[in-house]
């Protein structure tokens, strides 16, 4: 989920749009990004319909540290 919001930064998605683009269930999706929030890699740009982005930061954009993606990782 991660990835695919890194890949495109300023927009967000609802959590069926990336499961569809990921074949996953929108489930599954929605559960990793509420923990990529929780985390502050990830935003809530609308409540309904729920739709997420990539947190704003002052570091480039990159790769998280090893325990944020092993923590994000669904496989």
């Amino acid at each position: 989920m991660y990835a695919h919001l890194i890949e495109y930064p300023g927009k967000d998605f609802t959590p069926y749009e990336i499961g569809k683009v990921l074949d996953a269930s929108s489930g599954a999706v929605a559960n990793a990004l509420d923990r990529l929030v929780n985390l502050g890699l990830a935003v809530l740009t609308c409540e309904r319909p729920r739709r997420f982005a990539l947190a704003p930061t002052d570091a480039p954009t990159g790769v998280p540290s090893e325990a944020s993606a092993a923590d994000t990782y669904t496989g």
